[in-house]
């Protein structure tokens, strides 16, 4: 981490310029089944280049706020029971064609709402990325979108606090997106979400997401409605295995 340090801090204070580049998405979900005390789930996410590095390669950062809302009777179903965060920063490298490469520390916590935490749940871990996943440009017809990550969560005997309530050592996360249908400005897609978390032991934890919904492209955004399932939810954490859902996304 020193050494990170002592590379990225002259760099930022020779970069030219500032970029301030700003992306996201922003989600609202309803659940069916039965979780306990999650019947809707809430999500923004944002990621920013701040600083051009070198030609394409620029300093982010990013971070992700999550609310799993509901109760298990009643008619309130919006109501704040989980609250999750994910902050992140690294280097990203742009490549032709739409492509990306990055470095990024990600640091996200798993917090509990008016209730008391019998299990601290949060890590630090380093990935890398590669992808042509932007949420500024619009889902393009019969043209695969993806995103892969292979992280390595931070341990050590002296650091205990560096990763808590979770044994993984190693994971894998993969996203993939589709347009196989268009009807005037309306896109037919289908998305899929894959979850690999590898414990100590090397035991094996997947998670799968599966959506299919169509898109509107905007003159700043994009709009989405959508229907989807985890078929198998076994990461340990925040599971909803079995659970269907409908939903809306903006992309930005």
């Amino acid at each position: 981490m020193k050494k990170i340090f002592l590379v990225l801090v002259p760099l930022m204070l020779n970069a030219s310029p500032w970029i301030f580049r700003v992306s996201g998405e922003s989600s609202l979900s309803k659940y069916g089944g039965t979780l306990k005390r999650r019947s809707a789930y809430a999500s923004v996410a944002m990621k920013a280049d701040l600083i051009r590095l070198k030609d394409s390669l620029f300093l982010m950062v990013g971070g992700k706020e999550a609310v799993w809302m509901g109760r298990d009777k009643g008619p309130i179903q919006l109501d704040p029971q989980q609250a999750d965060y994910l902050l992140q920063g690294g280097v990203i490298k742009y490549l032709t064609f739409g492509k990306y490469i990055g470095v990024i520390l990600d640091h996200p916590c798993y917090h509990q709402i008016d209730t008391l935490v019998v299990r601290s749940l949060y890590w630090n871990k380093i990935k890398l990325i590669y992808g042509n996943y932007r949420t500024k440009k619009p889902l393009q017809y019969r043209k695969l979108r993806y995103h892969i990550e292979v992280g390595s969560f931070l341990r050590h005997k002296d650091i205990p606090w560096l990763t808590k309530g979770l044994d993984f050592q190693f994971d894998i996360y993969a996203r993939a997106e589709y347009a196989f249908l268009r009807v005037g400005e309306v896109k037919i897609y289908t998305e899929s979400q894959l979850y690999m978390g590898i414990s100590m032991n090397y035991n094996f934890h997947p998670s799968l997401e599966i959506n299919l919904g169509f898109s509107i492209a905007g003159e700043e955004g994009e709009g989405r409605f959508f229907v989807g399932i985890r078929p198998i939810d076994r990461k340990t954490f925040r599971e909803a295995e079995g659970a269907p859902y409908i939903g809306i996304k903006i992309l930005y």
